[in-house]
C-alpha cells in the first residue's frame, strides 16, 4: 500500500513546518523520535530539558538506573565527537544538572568564542541494555538520489556501520515502497538471517522487515516523486542503530534526519509515446544533406542506400546545389530545401552540420511528424546550448531522436519496408534478419550496436536498433514503452552509460510492469567510468549499486560485463518460445573435463532424476558401453558419432523429468561431421541438433569448444536458432540465468 495514514502525515508535515519555520533543513533527534514513533517504529521514553536547573526528581522516575544525555543543537550534527553525548547514572537531579552544564562547556570548547553554536538543551533518553555483537545491530537509512528518487539502505548498524560497509559487505539498496511481503522476502535472503535462523530467533527477521516497510513508505512519501500531497521531501534519513533490546524488542537507538520542499527537487519523467510509430513504420522518408560527389564519402548518400535497400521507395533527398543521384540503379532528384518537397514526411533523417539544426527544424511544422539528428556536437558547442536553442524552435508535435546516434534499424515487415539509418556500408556491417527476429536493441553508443550485430551476426535475433544518442527528445523510457507493446518484440536490451534526474525510477517502474525480459548492460561502474560516460552522453552516470539494485527489484536482466551481455543476448531471444518448467538440467558431453567443469558452475540448476525408461533407453544406445549413468551429466566420450551423440540428446529432451538440455561439443573429434567441408551435411551433428530444437519444446543450449576452424559448425547451429557459446562455462550460466528469470 502507497498511501500514508493521514493522523501520520499530518503528524509528520507539523514537525517539518515548524523545524522550517525555525530556519532549520536538520531535524533535532527528539523529532525524529516523534516520526518514528508515529509511524510504528519504537524508541527509547525520552525527555526534552530545555533549562537544567528546571530539572525534577518525579521527571526522572521512568528512566531506570542509566540515561543517555545528549546536547541539543540545530549546528551540531555529530555530538559524539565533541563530547556532547555520555551514558550517566540516574542520580540527584542536582548531580544530573552538574554534570549537563560540564557537557555544555565540553562542546563549546571546541569552538572559538565568538563562534560557539546555540544550544537548545538536552536530550534524556532512556538507556536500552543490549549486547553489541553481529546482527542485533542494524541500520535502516533512505536517500534522496537524483536519478531514482527515494531510496532505502540496510545494513549492520553500530559505530562502524561505514566501516563495515565499504570494506566487508556493502549496504543492501532497496527502491521503496515496499510491500510487507516483499520486506520479508528481503530480509529473509540478508546473510545475517542465517544467525537468527540458527539460534531460533526468526522473530527478529519479522521485526527488522515491519520497521523496513514502515520507513520505506515514509521515505516514498516524502519525496520528490511521492503520489500524496505534501511540500516537504526527506534528503536524508539515518536511523542507526536499531537494536534488539534484552526483551527482544527493536528499538530505534539514534535518529537523523534532513529534509528539503518538493518544489525545489526534480519531477518524475513521463513517458511520451507520440508519433514514435513514424521511426519505425514510416510511409515516407526525407534525407538532409546527400551529397552528389561520388568520389567523396558521404554519410547521408549511404543512409539514402541504406534507406532504399530496407524498401522504402518513398524516399526524397535533399541537398542545397540541387541535382540528381544514381542510388541502387534508381535516379533520384535531390531537393535545395525540404520545404520543396511535395508532401509532408512521417521521417526526416537529419546529416547536415549540427549548427544548423535549429534552424532547420524550426520550420518542420506541420512538415514533418519525426527527425533523427545524427550529427555530433562540435567541442565548441556545449550540449546545455544546444537544448536551449531547441527548445526555442522545436514544434511539440515533432519527435525527435539523438543528436550524436546513429539513429534507427527496423527490419522490413510483410509489407516489405523497413529503416536502415546505421550508415555503415551493407558489406562492412553484414546485418541479417529473418522473419523470427525478435530483439529490440537500445542503446546509448551507436558502436555497441554494431559490436553486437557482429557477435550475434549468424543468429539474425535483431528486429529493430536504435542508437538514440544524447536523447534530447526521444528517452530510452520512451522506447521502452514502445517496444514493450509491440507483438513482434520478445525481447528489450539496453545498453546504458548515463541517466538523466528522475529517469531511473522511471526506468524501475517501467521495468516492473512489463512482462518481456529487459536484458541490460550499464558502464559507468567506477568513478572513472562515471566521468566517462557523462562526458560522453551529456547525463548523469550516478551510483552503480544503486542501478544494480533497481535492476534486481525490478526484475531486470543484469549483466555485468560485456560478454554476458552476448551471452544473454542469444539465449533469451533464440529461446523465447521456450519457457522452462522448471530448474532439472540434463547435459551430453563427449569430453569429461567439461562435464567437470559445468557441474561446478551449475548454481541453481540441478542434476535431473532420469527416469527408469529413459536410463533403459540410454543402455540400449550406449554401444560401446562408456557412458556413466549414474548422474544426467552423461559424457559420451570422443566415439560417438553424429548420430549416436544426436540420439543420446533426444532421449534425455524426451524424459519429463529433465527441464533443459546442455550439449557440449569439443568439435575436434574424428567421429564428427564438424569441418568447413561437411559441417552442414543434413546427416551431421549440428543440423541434427537443429531439428531436435524445432521438435523439442525445452531449453537447449549448445556449447561448442572449437577455433575458428569450427566456426562453419556454429554458423550451421546458430542458423538454426540454437544458443552457442565458446565454451560450457558461459553456457551453462547464461542457462542460469535464463531459467531463473522465468521461475523467479
Amino acid at each position: 500500500m502507497r498511501k500514508l495514514d493521514q493522523r501520520i502525515s499530518s503528524t509528520v508535515d507539523r514537525i517539518f513546518t515548524k523545524a522550517e519555520r525555525e530556519g532549520r533543513k536538520i531535524l533535532y533527534e527528539f523529532e525524529v523520535y516523534e516520526i518514528l514513533n508515529v509511524i510504528g517504529v519504537q524508541t527509547p521514553k525520552y525527555l526534552i530539558v530545555r533549562d537544567p536547573g528546571a530539572l525534577e526528581d518525579q521527571t526522572l522516575g521512568g528512566f531506570g538506573r542509566q540515561l543517555v544525555v545528549k546536547i541539543v543543537s540545530p549546528e551540531i550534527a555529530h555530538k559524539q565527537k565533541l563530547g556532547g553525548v555520555k551514558i550517566l547514572r540516574n542520580w540527584d537531579p542536582a548531580g544530573l544538572k552538574a554534570a549537563m552544564e560540564r557537557m555544555k562547556d565540553e562542546v563549546l570548547s571546541h569552538f572559538p568564542q565568538d563562534k560557539q553554536p546555540a544550544v537548545e538543551g538536552f536530550l534524556l533518553v532512556e538507556f536500552v541494555p543490549y549486547t553489541p555483537s553481529l546482527g542485533n545491530e542494524t541500520m535502516i537509512g533512505c536517500r534522496e538520489d537524483g536519478e531514482f528518487g527515494p531510496i532505502i539502505l540496510v545494513s549492520k548498524g553500530g559505530d562502524d556501520a561505514e566501516f563495515f560497509a565499504k570494506h566487508y559487505d556493502p549496504a543492501n539498496i532497496l527502491l521503496p515502497p515496499i510491500a510487507e511481503e516483499d520486506a520479508k522476502a528481503f530480509v529473509d535472503g540478508l546473510k545475517i538471517a542465517h544467525k537468527f535462523k540458527e539460534t531460533d530467533k526468526e522473530a527478529n527477521l519479522d521485526l527488522i522487515a515491519d520497521a523496513l516497510c514502515k520507513v520505506s513508505h515514509l521515505a516514498y512519501h516524502y519525496s520528490s516523486y511521492g503520489q500524496q500531497s505534501s511540500k516537504y521531501v526527506i534528503q536524508s534519513l539515518d536511523i542507526n542503530p536499531l537494536v534488539f533490546s534484552g526483551s527482544g524488542q527493536l528499538v530505534a537507538i539514534d535518529g537523523y534526519a534532513e529534509f528539503g520542499l518538493k518544489e525545489q527537487a526534480p519531477q518524475l519523467p513521463q513517458v511520451n509515446r507520440e508519433n514514435l510509430e513514424m521511426f519505425f513504420r514510416p510511409a515516407s522518408v526525407a534525407v538532409i544533406g546527400v551529397s552528389t560527389n561520388l568520389s567523396r564519402p558521404s554519410m547521408a548518400r549511404e543512409i539514402a542506400k541504406l534507406l532504399h535497400q530496407a524498401g522504402q521507395r518513398d524516399l526524397y533527398l535533399v541537398n542545397p546545389r540541387g541535382g540528381s543521384v544514381l542510388i541502387n540503379d534508381t535516379e533520384y532528384q535531390l531537393y535545395k530545401d525540404f520545404q520543396d518537397v511535395p508532401k509532408v514526411i512521417d521521417l526526416v533523417v537529419y546529416v547536415a552540420p549540427i549548427a544548423s539544426t535549429a534552424e532547420f527544424v524550426k520550420d518542420l511544422s506541420g512538415r514533418a511528424k519525426a527527425v533523427i539528428v545524427i550529427s555530433g556536437l562540435p567541442a565548441d558547442l556545449e550540449y546545455r546550448q544546444f537544448v536551449e536553442e531547441m527548445d526555442r524552435v522545436r514544434p511539440k508535435e515533432l519527435r525527435l531522436i539523438g543528436p550524436n546516434c546513429m539513429g534507427v534499424f527496423f527490419a522490413p515487415g510483410a509489407d516489405g519496408k523497413g529503416v536502415n539509418t546505421l550508415f555503415i556500408e551493407e558489406e562492412k556491417l553484414g546485418l541479417k534478419y529473418s522473419a523470427g527476429s525478435n530483439t529490440a536493441l537500445l542503446t546509448q553508443s551507436g558502436a555497441l550496436a554494431l559490436t553486437s550485430i557482429d557477435a550475434l551476426q549468424s543468429s539474425k535475433i535483431f528486429k529493430a536498433i536504435v542508437s538514440f544518442g544524447n536523447q534530447y527528445d526521444v528517452k530510452m523510457s520512451d522506447l521502452l514503452a514502445y517496444f514493450a507493446d509491440d507483438p513482434k518484440i520478445d525481447l528489450i536490451s539496453l545498453y546504458i552509460e548515463g541517466l538523466a534526474p528522475g529517469e531511473g525510477r522511471l526506468f524501475h517502474e517501467l521495468a516492473q510492469n512489463i512482462a518481456k525480459p529487459i536484458l541490460v548492460y550499464k558502464s559507468g561502474k567506477t568513478e572513472a567510468g562515471a566521468k566517462a560516460a557523462a562526458s560522453h552522453t551529456a547525463a548523469m552516470s550516478g551510483n552503480y549499486e544503486v542501478f544494480r539494485a533497481a535492476a534486481k527489484q525490478g526484475g531486470v536482466i543484469l549483466a555485468d560485463k560485456l560478454e554476458e551481455f552476448y551471452d544473454y543476448l542469444r539465449i533469451f531471444s533464440l529461446l523465447a518460445e521456450k519457457t522452462p518448467r522448471g530448474n532439472r538440467l540434463a547435459a551430453i558431453f563427449n569430453a569429461g573435463f567439461e562435464s567437470t567443469i559445468v557441474a561446478d558452475e551449475l548454481g541453481s540448476l540441478v542434476p535431473a532424476s532420469l527416469s527408469p525408461q529413459t536410463l533403459a533407453k540410454l543402455r540400449e544406445t550406449d554401444i560401446h558401453g562408456l557412458v556413466d549413468l549414474s548422474t544426467a551429466l552423461l559424457d559420451v566420450t570422443p566415439m560417438a558419432d553424429d548420430q549416436l551423440f544426436a540420439d543420446y540428446v533426444e532421449i534425455v529432451l524426451q524424459d519429463d523429468n529433465v527441464d533443459c538440455v546442455l550439449v557440449s561439443i569439443v568439435p575436434h573429434s574424428n567421429a564428427l561431421k564438424s569441418s568447413p567441408k561437411n559441417a552442414g551435411d543434413t546427416d551431421g551433428l549440428a543440423n541434427l541438433l537443429v531439428e531436435l530444437g524445432r521438435r523439442y519444446n525445452k531449453p537447449l543450449v549448445i556449447s561448442v569448444n572449437g577455433a575458428r576452424h569450427y566456426d562453419q559448425f556454429v554458423a550451421v547451429l546458430e542458423e538454426g536458432g540454437l544458443p552457442v557459446y565458446r565454451n560450457p562455462r558461459a553456457a551453462v550460466q547464461a542457462l542460469e540465468t535464463f531459467v531463473n528469470f522465468y521461475l523467479k
